[in-house]
């Protein structure tokens, strides 16, 4: 795991993200950072979320704003598969995986319902421990 976030941080997320991101997604953050689990239940089993202070970066950077509006990229897989929150204005703040290559909301597979039930499926998995985890770039 990652260390968790600056104050500074936060604030700088919250006041730029999307208004209606959960604030469980924050929350967690706050309190685990960063994470890198190997969980069978979840998509590849391979969940390797961004640090905060890069999720709005790398969304916009993989091309969810030009290609999936109202999905946020937060994390992958490491093998072509993102991890977004459906975060539009009537959003159901669903949680699930989507191609790397197409970025089309129609190939957007719902994982989780909410933030609060894909966190806990992830935290039932098992940490994936790296020497120099603060320095990795996933993107």
């Amino acid at each position: 795991m990652t260390s968790t976030p600056t104050q500074i941080e936060i604030d700088d997320f919250v006041a730029a993200c999307p208004k209606n991101l959960p604030q469980s997604f924050v929350d967690f953050h706050r309190t685990h950072g960063a994470v890198k689990m190997d969980i069978e239940s979840i998509g590849s089993g391979l969940v390797w979320m961004w640090p905060l202070r890069d999720v709005l970066q790398f969304s916009r950077e993989y091309g969810f704003d030009e290609f999936a509006p109202g999905l946020l990229g937060f994390g992958t897989d490491g093998c072509g598969e993102l991890y977004a929150i459906d975060v539009r204005e009537n959003g159901t703040g669903t949680v699930g995986d989507i191609p790397a290559t197409s970025l089309q909301w129609e190939d957007f597979r719902q994982l989780s319902p909410s933030f609060d039930a894909f966190a806990i499926k992830l935290m039932a998995g098992t940490p994936i421990i790296e020497p120099d985890d603060g320095d990795c770039n996933p993107a």
